[in-house]
């Protein structure tokens, strides 16, 4: 037994030496001035930068300073670390396998799947525990995954559960004698970002830094950037690190969906449920979005007197926005049917022909379900078909019930003019047309030609 014990304080003692002697031999890492850490006794860092700035390579680098520095805790496991990004998969190929990685700042440390986890272990004896923030599956995760003296939220604006993660992170970064956390992201319009960013959230330090502050950034990835962005709104936020709220050319602006948004409790009674579906022809992110409809009274003004008048409203219940496989998005989709009582599911062929309304039936004959498909074609553009919607929100009848912030961003960023589908958008505004919430006769918009549609049943 004494004789085991020996060789693994060898082994260690001989780690050490490898890891001391790679430190002493290999090129020293020069930050660039926006990655150089603050002083002080700071409970968060915040670099909010730009595409291609270095942020990932900042944290990268401070994660493993601090694995090298003075222990947090005493025993075999002086360090107890965090690193949540996106996805689980994001966590591992971004912060350790990725260009700017641990494994680049850290080539001894080791990224293994182990019971309960998968890890990133230091010579040392430091571990690091890796976790997603996509689903309420992740969020469970992090709050049974331990305590923590440091926590690295990689990509913080992309979080899908960003305030549940966020609180979760909180409550377990309290091991060692100063328990704190880094965060690299390039900023969106989201409560939380804006908070940090504000300053408002005590104690948290803010760096910031656009794409052109890193000159060593390869050309090829500053023209791609360039030309895919350049001259655009978008571009402040994903080159300079400006929190866009709102594009000017946007059908939607932020006061306009905060004056009629709605909590839960508010909902009146529906009449009709719809899930709508934008596939996006097997790319990019399936949009599913659930929409009810309720009649209200309102006064017209007819011949000079004020008479009242039924008139139709839109509620957004729910966005169930995915990237999976045809099962998995028609499994979700089919799935929010269920959850809201929905009457039907209306989902746009445009992409995805008989394929999308396939992969719809079969999720719900799996899942023994039966509910009708509405299929419909667009021939015309996407800001045809929401500019009525946009004007049902200036009139007060289209309520976010609740809040759905990435939708919310698409609406309020999204125009005809870029090069991008805004999926969500699609998904949300199908169901306001073909329950008739939007008129297709309506002046200058798209005519019932354009929503050519039929109904098929599951089943």
């Amino acid at each position: 037994m004494t004789l085991m014990v020996d060789r693994m304080l060898s082994r260690a003692a001989a780690e050490k030496l490898l890891m001391h002697a790679r430190l002493v031999t290999e090129p020293r890492w020069t930050p660039l001035p926006h990655q150089v850490p603050p002083d002080g006794d700071w409970y968060g860092w915040l670099l909010l930068a730009g595409r291609g700035a270095g942020k990932t390579d900042a944290c990268a680098r401070y994660v493993h300073e601090h694995v090298m520095g003075p222990p947090c805790l005493p025993g075999p496991i002086p360090h107890w670390i965090g690193i949540i990004a996106p996805t689980l998969g994001d966590a591992a190929t971004s912060c350790y396998a990725g260009p700017s990685g641990l494994r680049v700042h850290s080539p001894e440390a080791v990224m293994r799947t182990v019971q309960g986890g998968t890890v990133i272990r230091w010579p040392n004896g430091s571990e690091a525990k890796i976790f997603g923030a996509h689903s309420p599956e992740d969020v469970e995760r992090l709050r049974s995954g331990g305590n923590r003296c440091l926590s690295w939220l990689e990509e913080l604006a992309a979080w899908r559960y960003l305030d549940q993660t966020w609180d979760q992170m909180r409550f377990g970064l309290r091991t060692g004698p100063r328990p704190h956390w880094i965060a690299s992201t390039t900023p969106k319009p989201r409560t939380l970002i804006k908070k940090l960013a504000a300053g408002e959230i005590a104690n948290v330090v803010r760096t910031r830094a656009s794409m052109y502050d890193n000159p060593h950034l390869p050309e090829d990835i500053r023209n791609a950037l360039e030309d895919a962005y350049a001259g655009t709104q978008i571009g402040r936020q994903e080159l300079h690190a400006e929190i866009i709220d709102a594009d000017e050319n946007a059908l939607w602006t932020r006061p306009m969906i905060d004056e009629h948004r709605l909590r839960p409790s508010d909902l009146p009674p529906l009449m009709r449920t719809s899930v709508g579906v934008d596939p996006s022809g097997g790319r990019g992110e399936q949009g599913i979005v659930v929409v009810g409809k309720a009649m209200q009274e309102h006064l017209r003004v007819v011949n000079g007197r004020e008479r009242p008048a039924m008139l139709a409203h839109g509620y957004v219940l729910a966005d169930r926005t995915c990237h999976l496989s045809p099962d998995g998005w028609g499994r979700r989709a089919v799935q929010a049917a269920v959850d809201y009582e929905a009457d039907d599911i209306c989902c746009e062929v445009n992409f995805g022909g008989d394929m999308a309304v396939n992969t719809i039936r079969a999720a719900a004959d799996a899942m023994g379900v039966n509910i009708p498909i509405k299929v419909v074609r667009a021939t015309r553009g996407k800001k045809v078909r929401a500019e009525p919607v946009s004007a049902l929100s200036e009139q007060g009848r289209w309520h976010m019930v609740g809040e759905f912030a990435e939708l919310e961003d698409q609406m309020c960023t999204w125009y005809d003019e870029l090069d991008w589908s805004p999926d969500r958008l699609d998904a949300m505004v199908w169901p306001a047309w073909h329950q008739r919430i939007v008129k297709p006769t309506v002046t200058g918009t798209t005519s019932s030609k354009g929503l050519a549609s039929a109904a098929r049943t599951i089943g």
